[in-house]
C-alpha cells in the first residue's frame, strides 16, 4: 500500500481527508525533517489555528500525527517536523527515509486540543526538543495578533534542536531563550525562577518529552493554576494494565448493550459490533474519538483532557479508557 500511493496509484481522500503532495523536504536538525505539504492544484488548504495538528495516513494501518509547524496565516502550505525514532513503531522512519519529494499521502483536517487562550494576558511558550513545533506557530500567531508572549526553547545541543537558526531570523527573535545543555544550558536553566518572574494573567505552554512536560506541569500548577497551564505529549504513557477487567457497555444512541472484556478496548468491540467512531492514535493523544459518558466511572488512560473535561463535561477517550466499575453507560 505504501509504494502504491507513493508510486502510481494515489490513495483517494475520504470524508475530512485531503490528498496532498511533498513539495519540500529537508533537514532542520540532527534527526528531524520538515515535510512541506501542498495540495497538488495549489488550492487553499483547510484554516487552522496555532497548537493544531493533522493525521499523517501512509496507509489502512499507519497513521501517524504531527503538530503544525508553520504560519497558521499560510494557507497554502502545513509544515511538519518529524522526529526520525529508530526504536519508534516505523512510521517515523518510512517518512524520513522513503517519503520523497513529490509523493502523496492522504493527511487529516487539523485538529486543535492545545489551543492558545483567548484571555491569556501573557504566554510562556516552553518548548522541549521537537516539542518546539506547535510552539513555533503559537509565536507566529501572537506575534500577529499584537499579545506579548516569550519562548524558551531546551534541547541537548543547537545541532539536536529544530529550527534553532530560523529562530534567531523571526521578527520576534528577541522574545526567544536557547538553552543548550552541551553549551551549559543544563546548568543556567532555572525553572522556578522562570515561572516566579511571569505576570499576573500568564498562560503557559509546554511540549517535548514526557518526562519533561511532567516536571513542568509539576513545578508551574502550584503557582499558575490548572486552567492556565496547558501541555500536549507526543507520546502516551505507559498503564498497569494487570488489572483490567470486563464489563458492561450501554450504548444509549445505540439502543445495544456490550460486554468488553478485559483484553479488548471499547473501540474496537464497538467496531465488532457495527458501530464506528472516528479513531486514529488509539493512545488518547489526538483526541479524534472523545465521547461522553451518560453513567459510570472511567479509568482515564488519555493524555489530552483536562480535569474539567473528565469531570465536569464528562468526557472521555474509548480508544484506550475503561470503566472503573462494572458497567459504563455512553452516549454513542
Amino acid at each position: 500500500m505504501f509504494a502504491k500511493w507513493f508510486g502510481k496509484k494515489s490513495p483517494l481522500a475520504g470524508p475530512g481527508q485531503h490528498l496532498v503532495r511533498v513539495a519540500a523536504k529537508r533537514r532542520v536538525a540532527e534527526t528531524i525533517w520538515e515535510l512541506e505539504l501542498r495540495t497538488a492544484d495549489g488550492a487553499e488548504l483547510p484554516a487552522w489555528e496555532a497548537g493544531s495538528h493533522i493525521d499523517l495516513i501512509l496507509d489502512k494501518l499507519t497513521v501517524r500525527q504531527y503538530s503544525l509547524a508553520g504560519d497558521p496565516a499560510q494557507r497554502d502550505r502545513y509544515l511538519i517536523a518529524v522526529l526520525l525514532e529508530p526504536k519508534g513503531r516505523g512510521g517515523s522512519k518510512r517518512i524520513c527515509e522513503q517519503l520523497a519529494v513529490g509523493g502523496e499521502l492522504l493527511i487529516s483536517s487539523p485538529r486543535n486540543h492545545f489551543a492558545l487562550a483567548p484571555d491569556a494576558s501573557h504566554s510562556l511558550l516552553l518548548a522541549g526538543g521537537i516539542g518546539i513545533t506547535p510552539l513555533l506557530a503559537m509565536a507566529h500567531q501572537l506575534h500577529r495578533q499584537g499579545k506579548p508572549f516569550d519562548l524558551v526553547y531546551r534541547a541537548r545541543s543547537r545541532a539536536w534542536a529544530a529550527y534553532a537558526d530560523e529562530l534567531a531570523q523571526q521578527p520576534w527573535a528577541s522574545r526567544v531563550t536557547c538553552y543548550f545543555s552541551d553549551e551549559g544550558g543544563r546548568a543556567s536553566f532555572d525553572l522556578d525562577a522562570l515561572l516566579k518572574a511571569q505576570p499576573a494573567g500568564n498562560h503557559l505552554y509546554v511540549c517535548g518529552p514526557n518526562a519533561f512536560i511532567e516536571a513542568v506541569e509539576q513545578a508551574a500548577l502550584p503557582l499558575l493554576g490548572e486552567g492556565a497551564v496547558h501541555s500536549e505529549k507526543f507520546h502516551p504513557e505507559a498503564h498497569d494494565k494487570s488489572g483490567d477487567h470486563a464489563f458492561e457497555l450501554v450504548c444509549r444512541k445505540s439502543g445495544v448493550t456490550l460486554t468488553v472484556p478485559a483484553d479488548r478496548t471499547i473501540v474496537q468491540v464497538l467496531e465488532e459490533h457495527g458501530i464506528d467512531i472516528p479513531t486514529s492514535c488509539q493512545d488518547g493523544i489526538c483526541g479524534s474519538c472523545i465521547s461522553q459518558v451518560i453513567e459510570g466511572e472511567v479509568e482515564h488512560r488519555d493524555e489530552l483532557l483536562t480535569r474539567a473535561d473528565r469531570e465536569k463535561r464528562g468526557l472521555f477517550t474509548p480508544c484506550c479508557s475503561r470503566a472503573k466499575g462494572d458497567r459504563l453507560v455512553v452516549d454513542l
